[in-house]
């Protein structure tokens, strides 16, 4: 068994701006919180294999899925199949705070960057 509180672990900053906490790394799994500082955007991208649900702790913004955009706040759940193309905008006063789950573990090698 293994217990981590989120307090203890690094915060790194992503190309994006964003500011991503990986909370759990299982063989087939990821879990990570990501937050989204005021004016800040994800880069279009699709998985090749992976799968990823997206829980909105906090904030707002708004995501689009393949060509499809949609405004998100606190308790929205984004399901995004692989193949999906997805970016995300923080929108508003205060960070956007995404609980991410990503199933096969995240691996940058099947991430494919579309701008």
């Amino acid at each position: 068994m293994r217990v981590t509180n989120r307090d203890c672990i690094q915060p790194f900053t992503g190309d994006d701006g964003s500011i991503i906490r990986e909370l759990a790394r299982l063989a087939r799994h990821t879990l990570a919180e990501i937050r989204h500082p005021p004016g800040t955007a994800s880069r279009e991208h699709y998985h090749t294999q992976a799968e990823e649900v997206y829980l909105v702790l906090d904030g707002r913004g708004e995501v689009r899925i393949d060509g499809e955009t949609r405004a998100i706040g606190p308790g929205d759940v984004v399901e995004i199949g692989p193949g999906q193309r997805h970016k995300l905008w923080q929108r508003g006063e205060g960070d956007l705070v995404l609980l991410v789950t990503c199933v096969p573990a995240y691996d940058v090698g099947e991430v494919v960057f579309t701008e």
